[in-house]
């Protein structure tokens, strides 16, 4: 029952109620009573009545049915008929015929031995037997105690009407529905006197506390009450008092918590303004911040390419042992330094929440591998054994970021390497759990290094922070790899884990979730080799990682951890069904012990062999007396799981590393590509670069020629610049991802700042290509994306991070001449757009040549076109002028060239 329907009634009502149902109930229940009792008496009198006249006229008429004496008969039934309820006598003899009766209407008696009655609608029937009494002879005691035998001599019926019988009952219901009627109207006039009484006094109380919840809190009760009423009145009225002064106090403290309160608000609403201006300055200064990051990252990158390329071309020319050894610490610094500016870099976009992971088709196994094979030289370099193990489950191909995923993995084992003096790194990659389309994966990396305390390692993954002061002296590093590893891995939706031991070693453990899908296509079959395998290493992890690698592709594998057992082994091995493979320690001291038996060993051996050896880099020349063995592959550690499936299907394969059956060198052949550049001098170095390769290429000078040119010619890959005229690539991309969802675009871009890079994103650009250009980047860019499109495999996009040299433009016939001119073109165009008072086509202008100066490492010109560029910004016009005029002055003397 609802609230409401429990309030329907009101107080009075409900006192009504409860005065009148109890003496309802009653009166009802002994009115019932007395009616029906009296009915049942009235019934029970009529019986009573009928029985008796009709045992007395059948005592009274046994002479008259014997004699059928009808008058006398007669004479007996003129007492009974003047009754008003006797309707009919009827004097029937033993033949069961009709003697006499009072009245003539239809009757069925029933005829019994015994008296009976019946009744009916209107008229019941009473039946006595008549029966011989028998006759007492004398006064002897002998006849006077025997009686003669009774005889049946008829019936006597009496004929009782029911009519005076219900009438005498309706008379009982009237007179009873009258007492109880009056009982009702007196009962009610109690009850509604009570209950006025009663609750008048309480809807006085309630209009009164009515009155007081409207806020008219000077009401109050009239006491007209006595006992608990009358306290009641006397407490509302109180109560009412009480509520008044209370509110008066409450008002006057509202008044002054209000007065507070604004003066408050006017505090808060100053320190409002005062937050958004410094959120103004604080969005300013991070986007200073990016701007400063994009254009150091640019200013550090510039020389040190340079510095990395000049190096690298002085070391190939005739220097002594010394030189070399200059050169090879300039390198390595060098090196040190991009990879720290790099980390720097990723540190700050993940910061600003930048970066956004990729979800592509890519083999995690292959990716680490890859990470491993860039770290296997410093390895190899400290005498260190490598060993990467993978589970079978972690072979298959998933949906990832491999490019982050590379990035972990590196900065997980170059860190291995820099702390582990001697021993050895193994690398793990196993599959904790897949269900619902989401594999959990589990890269570990684990060294025999220095170790770190319990107290350090709270401060490994704090930003700029190592395990001491001295580890940076020693080791150097920025103190961000941990940090970079830590952020990426819970984007990829995992958590890292550490354990170390002080001078024993440090295991780090990285879980990660993927994507899978069926129809990624799955990794084709291959039948287990029947060949007998024996594999040779020297280190339990590496032994137990190429015995696993091993096991389901061939049958029979037998292990040998020393040369002992495996001369043992291969004195027992006949004939040429057999495979081995031999690992070569990273120990130096060792590794010369071991090549003192590889040439009797490989000459008795009749079969197959796979050597590894650390980081071969494709140099066989220590192993040139092995060369003319035909059955010997030589690849270097740790080995891959492709590399073994080929080797056991077709070894040996010539004396180097084992590369995949095809080459991707013919991808970009008779491929259609667009370039969308506006300078023309990088229009034409893409152009060249591109037809290097076998593919055609189509050029646009706007984004707008661009969408034209693509919805025309519908090219295999679009190459387009971000900053152009008319409608720049940004839109361009935009308006092209409408008609072609799938197209690969790569924008070319000189700004690193993450607002621009997140605005290409947003676009739908398939890769970002950082100015100044890279052909060998740039090719493998473009023959990743013909792959993909392929599925005949799945290359990874080229990490920013990795060091690689600058453009060879003498490759494509680019000389200092043809810059020269394009420069004149440029300057020439700045000062038109000046006379015209033309910031935009300054800007323009600008942009291009900070682009060409970028390209042939010239810091001087691009130091001043990026000066001329944020003074065509800013609006200032004396600035711009002195600028270009410094700019003129570089490039019509030539002084960038010094």
């Amino acid at each position: 029952m609802t609230k409401d329907r429990k309030n329907r009634y009101g107080i009075r009502q409900q006192v009504l109620l409860i005065a009148l149902i109890p003496l309802v109930a009653m009166t009802l229940i002994l009115a019932g009573y007395f009616v029906s009792t009296r009915i049942a008496d009235n019934k029970s009198a009529l019986i009573e009545r009928g029985e008796t006249m009709s045992r007395l006229l059948a005592q009274a008429s046994e002479f008259g049915l014997i004699s059928e004496l009808t008058h006398q008969l007669s004479a007996l039934s003129q007492g009974p008929i003047q009754e008003a309820d006797v309707a009919d006598v009827i004097f029937i003899n033993r033949d069961k015929r009709v003697l006499y009766r009072s009245n003539d209407f239809h009757l069925k008696p029933n005829l019994q031995p015994q008296p009976s009655h019946q009744t009916d609608t209107s008229v019941w029937l009473f039946t006595t037997p008549v029966t011989t009494q028998g006759i007492i002879v004398g006064d002897s005691p002998e006849t006077s105690s025997t009686l003669a035998e009774r005889e049946l001599l008829g019936w006597v019926v009496v004929a009782m009407s029911t009519q005076p019988m219900h009438s005498r009952e309706n008379q009982i219901i009237t007179n009873s529905l009258l007492i109880l009627l009056g009982g009702l109207v007196c009962t009610f006039i109690i009850a509604a006197r009570f209950a006025e009484t009663l609750t008048k006094p309480i809807i006085s109380l309630t209009a009164v506390v009515k009155k007081l919840e409207e806020g008219h809190l000077d009401a109050r009760v009239d006491i007209q009450s006595y006992a608990e009423l009358g306290s009641l009145e006397k407490g509302v009225n109180l109560l009412g008092e009480q509520v008044q002064s209370s509110n008066q106090i409450l008002e006057s403290q509202v008044e002054k918590a209000t007065e507070r309160l604004r003066k408050t608000l006017h505090h808060l609403e100053n320190q409002n303004i005062a937050l958004q201006k410094a959120r103004q300055r604080a969005d300013q200064a991070n986007m200073a911040k990016d701007q400063f990051l994009a254009r150091m990252s640019h200013e550090l990158r510039t020389p040190l390419t340079s510095i990395l390329g000049f190096t690298n071309i002085l070391r190939q020319t005739d220097l002594s042992f010394e030189q070399q050894e200059h050169c090879r610490i300039i390198n390595q610094t060098s090196n040190m330094l991009l990879s720290i500016i790099d980390d720097i870099l990723d540190f700050a976009k993940l910061q600003s929440d930048a970066i956004k992971l990729e979800r592509i088709q890519c083999n995690p196994e292959q990716v680490i591998f890859e990470a491993i094979e860039m770290q296997s030289q410093s390895a190899a370099a400290k005498g260190l054994e490598l060993s990467y193990q993978v589970d079978e489950t972690a072979y298959a191909d998933v949906l990832g970021d491999p490019t982050r995923l590379r990035q972990i993995a590196t900065n997980l084992i170059s860190n291995a390497i820099k702390f582990t003096d001697t021993g050895q790194i193994q690398v793990t990659l196993r599959t904790l759990k897949e269900a619902h389309g989401v594999k959990q994966l589990q890269l570990c990396v684990k060294d025999t290094g220095i170790g770190i305390s319990e107290e350090q390692q709270t401060l490994l993954f704090n930003a700029f922070a190592q395990a001491d002061s001295s580890i940076t002296r020693r080791f150097g590093g920025s103190g961000l790899g941990l940090v970079i590893v830590q952020k990426l891995v819970q984007l990829m939706q995992g958590s890292v884990k550490l354990s170390s031991k002080l001078g024993v070693g440090t295991e780090i453990c990285c879980s990660f979730t993927v994507k899978t899908d069926h129809k990624l296509l799955p990794a084709s079959a291959f039948e287990p080799s029947e060949t007998r395998l024996i594999i040779f290493d020297r280190h339990p992890e590496s032994l137990h990682a190429l015995s696993d690698m091993a096991q389901p592709l061939a049958s029979h594998i037998q292990t040998c951890a020393t040369i002992q057992d495996l001369e043992k082994t291969l004195s027992g091995i006949e004939g040429h069904l057999a495979g081995l493979i031999f690992g070569l320690s990273a120990n130096v001291d060792i590794a010369n012990q071991q090549k003192l038996k590889i040439t009797t060993i490989f000459a008795s051996f009749k079969g197959n062999i796979l050597l590894l050896t650390p980081a071969l880099a494709g140099n066989t020349d220590e192993f040139s007396h092995l060369i003319d063995n035909p059955r010997l592959t030589i690849n270097s550690k740790p080995l891959q799981r492709e590399m073994l499936k080929k080797w056991l299907q077709h070894a040996p394969v010539n004396h180097q590393r084992l590369k995949t059956e095809h080459s991707d060198d013919c991808l970009l052949a008779d491929r259609v590509i667009l370039v969308a550049e506006d300078n023309d001098f990088n229009r034409l170095l893409l152009r060249k670069i591109i037809e290097s390769t076998g593919a055609t290429v189509f050029e646009a000078r706007d984004g707008e020629q661009a969408i034209k040119r693509i919805n025309e010619i519908k090219p295999d890959i679009v190459i387009m610049d971000v900053h152009m005229p008319r409608i720049d690539g940004i839109r361009a991309t935009s308006s092209v991802r409408e008609n072609f969802p799938d197209l690969p675009i790569i924008a070319l871009t000189a700004d690193v700042i993450s607002s621009e890079e997140h605005a290409l994103r947003q676009a739908g650009v398939t890769r970002i290509e950082y100015k100044p250009i890279n052909d060998t980047r740039l090719i493998k860019l473009l023959k990743m994306l013909c792959a993909k499109e392929n599925q005949n495999h799945n290359a990874n996009t080229p990490s920013q991070s990795e060091p690689v040299a600058s453009t060879n433009l003498h490759k494509y016939q680019m000389s200092k001449e043809d810059l020269h001119q394009e420069l004149i073109t440029q300057i020439e165009g700045l000062q038109q757009a000046f006379n015209h008072n033309n910031n935009r086509g300054i800007r323009d202008h600008s942009h291009q040549l900070i682009g060409l100066a970028g390209l042939f490492e010239l810091p001087e010109l691009e130091n001043c076109s990026i000066a001329l560029n944020n003074a065509a910004k800013a609006g200032d016009t004396r600035l711009v002028w002195e600028t270009l005029t410094r700019l003129r002055r570089l490039i019509m003397h030539q002084q960038y060239l010094d």
